[in-house]
């Protein structure tokens, strides 16, 4: 709520405000994003069985509030019409769809999403390395999901400010993906970094085909 409140307040200063407010939020969650990571260690450290309920209300929560503020802020962004509004709604239809396809092919793929938002941070030893399924054509399928549903928000607005809005998102899950495969590469070390190297973070390198039969039809094709 204080996310939107700043977005409704700071948007109708100047007639790039909206730009500016997503930028504001998408930077305070990617520092949240890159505080969870430095400090789970220490949390379990200090707070033992304790620790995932601190660090949760501590660094998760603020990132889940800003992270969802940022998608949902194009929404809120008005402005003249870029598309014919039967095209608009197609193209925002398609992409919203990439957000419950990706959740669906991480479950499938053997990753517990529904585990604990960031308990693999603080436990790494719950959780598992995945590269089947659709990790084996991108890494970050679920940012992947969030980032198109913000952009589909925003065709659903249909101006060019709430498609910038919603391109301004790209920083917090470029840097979330980031972290992650740093997290990930001290764990596995050279196994990780071939699989960065061969695998691209929210785009496959190639074969997008095969990747779109695989996330709309269930098939590796």
């Amino acid at each position: 709520m204080v996310c939107i409140v700043f977005f409704l307040w700071f948007d109708g200063l100047v007639w790039y405000g909206a730009l500016i407010s997503q930028l504001v939020v998408a930077l305070v969650c990617s520092a949240f994003a890159y505080g969870h990571m430095k400090n789970a260690k220490r949390y379990r450290e200090k707070y033992g069985e304790l620790a995932y309920r601190y660090f949760f209300f501590h660094f998760i929560m603020p990132i889940f509030a800003t992270w969802f503020a940022c998608i949902f802020h194009p929404l809120l962004v008005g402005g003249q019409a870029l598309l014919p509004f039967w095209l608009a709604i197609a193209i925002g239809v398609f992409l919203l769809s990439f957000r419950p396809l990706t959740l669906l092919h991480i479950k499938k793929s053997g990753f517990d999403v529904g585990h604990g938002l960031g308990i693999y941070t603080v436990y790494p030893e719950e959780g598992t390395r995945v590269s089947s399924e659709i990790y084996s054509h991108i890494r970050h399928p679920g940012y992947l999901g969030s980032f198109c549903g913000a952009l589909a928000l925003a065709f659903f607005r249909n101006n060019p400010l709430a498609l910038l809005t919603a391109l301004i998102f790209l920083i917090p899950v470029l840097v979330a993906g980031w972290l992650e495969d740093k997290e990930l590469t001290e764990r596995f070390g050279e196994e990780h970094k071939k699989y960065i190297k061969n695998t691209g973070a929210l785009f496959p390198h190639k074969n997008i085909r095969k990747f779109l039969k695989l996330l709309f039809f269930l098939e590796r094709g």
